[in-house]
């Protein structure tokens, strides 16, 4: 039972945060960016509603998992979030509900995960690493799935039926482990702060009214910019009101969502970088647990937004692809296990922050991109020599916007470490 106890919380807590992440990726309608051009009906079937979806609910119930403090109630929740996602696979369910359904699957089953790690600091890094390294490396599931047709622009009264995001022999398995577990463990946080729920509800709905009115993919480059400076504003102000061991947390999703900005994409024969970027992530959360560096994790984040901005070809090529799939996991690991390891934060806080590349979708889904020059498949290189994994970005705007806010993301969390340190290199940096 004490193994159980132990090591539960932390299975539970990455099981559910990589599934949630992954259902919320595998559900992005294909052609959202066509229904976007219809207005507020586009926009319920993008990546941005799917994600504000699932974190709203994942925060409201962890919330009242941890007033009630049921395991009973867990297990059901979790029940009822694995039959919302696999609904699909048993009865007709067109792409629109289907997503929106999907989402709230998604963040009934991230809510029930993240209960039994309340109060307790390697299932919270497990959560946040669950949620966070699935987000941004979804990439790696094109090696062993062929992605499903997923439509929504469809002909008046003939819809499009999509299957389910995670298959259901998985979902019941993630029910069993999320379930058994919230049984016969407890969480050591007695219940959420008002003000880690009202952050973790308020900004995925703020993100959404921004990507609504301002940022969507038919924005253009200068409303997407101010969408995206509103959104990075309203980040660092919900981490202002959050207690020490909670606002570093945000920044670091901050962080990691401008990192979205670039796209990797994972080609047969990519399994080294696969298991070279794995290797970089777990050696991260053990130099950030033994010795925290957030602020050099986030330096190597800025960094590799920034290497978006080299030159096509060559070494060039190998810089960003290097800095994308070792770098990036790398740093990952260590920032979450640097903030994340001192002092527990609240649970509701950590599910929003791995929320954050998923709520904050101007990076990865609407940043400004160059007409695509598609080759006659589906628009990667065709030739069996050329590179195993390539990666995409955004036109220079959008790649020096994500910087800039992950450079304000770092400055901020430095500030509040060390003012005297920040002050000194900013008079240094202005000489």
């Amino acid at each position: 039972m004490k193994l159980v106890d132990r090591c539960g919380p932390i299975v539970a807590a990455l099981v559910g945060g990589v599934l949630a992440a992954f259902a919320l990726r595998e559900s992005e309608v294909l052609d959202h960016t066509i229904a976007a051009k219809d207005g507020l009906s586009g926009v319920l079937v993008t990546p941005q509603w799917a994600g504000t979806i699932a974190a709203v609910v994942a925060v409201v119930v962890l919330t009242v998992l941890l007033r009630l403090r049921s395991g009973i109630g867990a297990a059901a929740t979790a029940l009822v979030g694995a039959a919302a996602i696999g609904l699909p696979a048993v009865v007709a369910v067109a792409t629109e509900p289907a997503l929106t359904l999907n989402a709230v699957g998604a963040g009934l089953m991230l809510g029930v995960a993240a209960y039994p790690a309340a109060g307790r600091r390697v299932p919270l890094i497990a959560l946040a690493l669950g949620v966070l390294a699935a987000t941004v490396f979804f990439g790696v599931a094109r090696l062993w799935r062929v992605p499903a047709q997923r439509w929504s622009v469809t002909l008046p009264g003939d819809p499009f039926y999509v299957p389910a995001t995670v298959p259901l022999p998985l979902l019941a398995g993630a029910v069993i482990v999320l379930g058994g577990v919230a049984l016969v463990t407890r969480p050591d946080e007695r219940g959420a702060g008002v003000r880690p729920a009202i952050v973790g509800v308020g900004l995925p709905v703020v993100f959404l009214l921004l990507y609504t009115v301002l940022g969507t993919t038919e924005s253009g480059p200068v409303s997407w910019t101010v969408a995206v400076g509103l959104a990075a504003a309203a980040t660092l102000g919900g981490a202002w009101l959050l207690p020490a061991s909670e606002w570093r947390v945000l920044l670091v999703g901050l962080a990691v969502a401008a990192a979205t900005v670039g796209h990797v994409h994972y080609l047969p024969g990519a399994w080294w970088w696969v298991l070279g970027g794995l290797i970089a992530l777990v050696a991260g959360v053990m130099v950030g647990w033994r010795y925290p560096m957030a602020a050099v994790g986030m330096v190597l984040l800025v960094l590799v937004v920034a290497t978006g901005l080299l030159p096509d070809g060559g070494i060039f090529d190998a810089v960003t692809i290097t800095a994308y799939t070792l770098v990036l996991p790398g740093a990952l690991g260590l920032s979450v296990a640097s903030v994340l390891s001192p002092t527990p934060a609240d649970a509701p806080v950590v599910v929003s922050t791995a929320m954050v590349p998923l709520t904050m979708t101007f990076f990865a889904v609407s940043a400004p991109l160059a007409v695509a020059d598609y080759g006659w498949s589906n628009g990667y290189p065709t030739s069996e020599s050329g590179p195993v994994v390539t990666v995409v970005s955004p036109l220079p705007l959008g790649i020096v916007v994500a910087t800039v806010t992950a450079v304000l993301a770092t400055l901020a969390l430095a500030r509040r470490s060390d003012p005297g340190r920040v002050r000194v290199l900013v008079r240094h940096g202005g000489r």
